[in-house]
C-alpha cells in the first residue's frame, strides 16, 4: 500500500459528525441517540489517547483508544482511517446479522 503522508498533516473537520450520523440512521445504520450525542466525544477521547478514554472503551471495548497518527495534538485524517480500518468488521453481531439486509418492500 502506498504511503499517504498527506493524510498527518491535514486536521479532520469531524465538527458535523453527528449529523452524519443522522443520516446514516436514516440509511438504516442502527446508531443509537447516544451514540450520536456523544460521537465527537468519542471521536476526540480514541483519537487522543487520554485517561477519559477509559469510558469509551467501556462502550466499546474492541476499540483501541490512541494517537494512532503519533501526534496526538490533533486529529488527523490519518488517526480517522487508521481507526476506521481497524474497526472494520469488529462491532458486527454476527449472531444478529441478515446477510439478506432489511426488507425495504
Amino acid at each position: 500500500m502506498p504511503g499517504y503522508p498527506f493524510l498527518g498533516q491535514r486536521e479532520l473537520d469531524y465538527g458535523d459528525i453527528a449529523e452524519k450520523l443522522k443520516v446514516l440512521r436514516i440509511e438504516g445504520v442502527p446508531y443509537t441517540d447516544e451514540m450520536i450525542e456523544s460521537a465527537k466525544g468519542d471521536l476526540e477521547l480514541q483519537a487522543g489517547a487520554s485517561a477519559e478514554g477509559i469510558r469509551f472503551l467501556a462502550r466499546y471495548p474492541k476499540a483501541q483508544a490512541r494517537s494512532f497518527d503519533g501526534d496526538p495534538s490533533y486529529v488527523s485524517e490519518l488517526d480517522a482511517l487508521i481507526a476506521y480500518m481497524q474497526m472494520l468488521g469488529t462491532l458486527v453481531d454476527f449472531a444478529k446479522f441478515d446477510a439478506a439486509g432489511p426488507n425495504l418492500r
